[in-house]
């Protein structure tokens, strides 16, 4: 199965798209709705703006995402909750994050597609902490409201096995890739110093049946030759396949 990133700001054809996926094999698991200047109409996309009009935009364009998505015949769409923000700022930002996520979730649910918040680097107000967004999201109450884990993100916020924990069951889907702790570089796992091991465990504990999806396509696309055996251990281990003979 597949994650896709679509250029929003020139919008695909999503039956073609989704036909081109199916063609090949794949099945189109879920896609990246737009965020910050990645936008179709708004001039930024920032769920939690405490700017009614660009609170108001950011729902429309990701709107759009939903229904693109629909066509595209995928179920999960993945949004960041905002962008970097003042602390001092949670309360408010966390209040009109509720009230567009409210408003996103009853849309959807005129589909199948499930909307999944995604885990911030340091510096976002909500979201870089796991917990809020979890509290959020069971304010909420919404069946078609989830959360995506991103390691990399969490393994410079908190680590990815404490994130998954805190998470619990309202985690969907993931983003995988590695890093040293201190930048956001999407490597491969196996390249940064993510304790993967652990990670494994804190899925086990809170049952997680979803994909283990690849966030590091660019590097492994610039550099095939990072895909070693330790690599494809490494995925097997976090997908608990067999280990393969030579």
């Amino acid at each position: 199965m597949v994650e896709v990133l679509p250029e929003w700001n020139i919008f695909p054809d999503p039956g073609e798209l989704g036909h081109l996926i199916r063609e090949e094999g794949f099945t189109l698991h879920s896609a990246h709705g737009c965020w910050g200047s990645r936008t179709l109409r708004a001039s930024r996309v920032d769920l939690a703006a405490t700017d009614e009009q660009i609170r108001l935009a950011s729902c429309a364009d990701i709107r759009a995402c939903v229904e693109w998505l629909d066509l595209a015949g995928g179920t999960y769409l993945i949004v960041h909750p905002g962008g970097l923000s003042d602390p001092l700022d949670q309360k408010s930002r966390s209040s009109a994050l509720c009230e567009s996520l409210n408003e996103l979730a009853e849309f959807a649910r005129l589909s199948a597609i499930v909307i999944c918040v995604e885990n911030m680097p340091p510096g976002v107000f909500p979201g870089s902490k796991m917990v809020n967004l979890a509290d959020l999201l069971a304010q909420i109450g919404q069946p078609n409201l989830a959360l995506a884990l991103d390691t990399g993100h969490a393994h410079v916020s908190e680590t990815p096995a404490q994130e998954t924990l805190a998470a619990g069951p309202l985690l969907a889907t993931t983003h995988v890739h590695d890093n040293n702790g201190r930048q956001d570089t999407h490597l491969p796992p196996g390249l940064g110093t993510i304790d993967w091991a652990a990670w494994v465990e804190s899925l086990d504990r809170i049952d997680y049946k979803g994909p283990i999806m690849l966030e590091c396509i660019r590097q492994i696309r610039e550099n095939p030759s990072l895909i070693t055996p330790s690599f494809r251990q490494i995925l097997r281990d976090l997908t608990r396949l067999p280990t393969l003979g030579t």
